[in-house]
């Protein structure tokens, strides 16, 4: 979720119901070395927030967990990222080759804070050795775990491993992977035996997910379009307008499944003014409406006759 979990997600997910999320991936290194090019990934005025660090070196992650821990709920160490560039710096998923490395730098952040330290891990580089992997997380005092069902070389094909039977390990333990609809949340925690579970790209489709689960309720169309002009609104309040391209990623999920968003998306794409993509977004939400009345009115009719 690298680029996409910044604070205006963040703030649009929490409204919906979500009870804690993660900073975008921060490198450890960036962190020691020009703090101010990170502060701005960094939560503000929000509850309930990881910061999440990568990096291979346990003294440059110490170093970077000790500077970014007033911001955080607590401090979470990336080793899980299937990204080629983040592996080549042995960083991220990669630290599964390395469970000695990776019990380094465990140790070395819980020494260097006071908040609770987490690892987010896959169940293996290559193959599964998830148990392997977590008593190693345990040994160097980490709190919790979150595991996303997949190997780093599956990246995100195939179906996630949610039989993961986590409840044995007596940590707090999340479940991660293929997390889509409320039912698969539910299924999710039941197979894994962990005690919560992350919704990433379930979220980005569609970030009222939160509220499916814990409301079973689905939002109104106008809804959708109220929370996709706020989210708009807040990228430009925290990134500035030039920072507007970046909701091109989100406009697929809040369009999904409705007639013409095909069309919308590739005009969308195109726009680079907030007020273009304000007036976009109204127009397009407004004909779904008003076709979508006219079709019920037709069906009405048809009923009569």
């Amino acid at each position: 979720m690298a680029g996409i979990t910044n604070r205006a997600f963040r703030k649009i997910c929490t409204f919906w119901g979500a009870q804690f999320s993660f900073t975008e991936m921060i490198s450890a290194e960036s962190v020691v070395r020009n703090f101010k090019t990170v502060q701005r990934m960094l939560p503000k005025d929000e509850p309930n927030v990881a910061v999440q660090l990568f990096g291979n070196d346990p003294k440059t992650l110490a170093q970077a967990a000790k500077i970014v821990e007033p911001y955080a709920a607590w401090i979470d160490i990336n080793a899980a990222c299937p990204v080629k560039k983040v592996i080549k710096k042995n960083s991220g998923g990669a630290l599964l080759n390395d469970l000695e490395r990776l019990e380094k730098i465990i140790g070395s952040v819980k020494s260097s804070v006071q908040k609770p330290v987490t690892v987010k891990i896959r169940i293996g580089f290559e193959k599964n050795i998830l148990d392997q992997i977590v008593h190693s997380c345990i040994k160097a005092g980490a709190d919790g775990i979150e595991v996303h069902g997949r190997t780093v070389v599956q990246k995100y094909s195939g179906k996630a491993f949610w039989d993961l039977k986590l409840s044995q390990y007596g940590i707090s333990t999340a479940v991660s992977g293929d997390i889509f609809e409320a039912e698969d949340f539910h299924k999710a925690l039941e197979m894994s035996g962990a005690n919560s579970a992350l919704i990433a790209r379930g979220a980005l489709r569609k970030p009222w997910i939160f509220a499916q689960i814990t409301q079973k309720r689905t939002p109104k169309i106008t809804e959708i379009k109220e929370t996709f002009t706020k989210h708009l609104k807040m990228q430009i309040e925290d990134e500035g307008e030039r920072s507007i391209y970046k909701m091109r990623q989100f406009v697929a999920g809040y369009t999904h499944g409705m007639r013409g968003a095909r069309e919308f998306r590739e005009k969308f794409m195109k726009l680079n003014k907030p007020e273009d993509m304000e007036k976009a977004i109204e127009e397009f939400f407004n004909s779904f409406l008003m076709n979508e009345c006219n079709n019920k009115i037709v069906e009405w009719i048809e009923e009569q006759s």
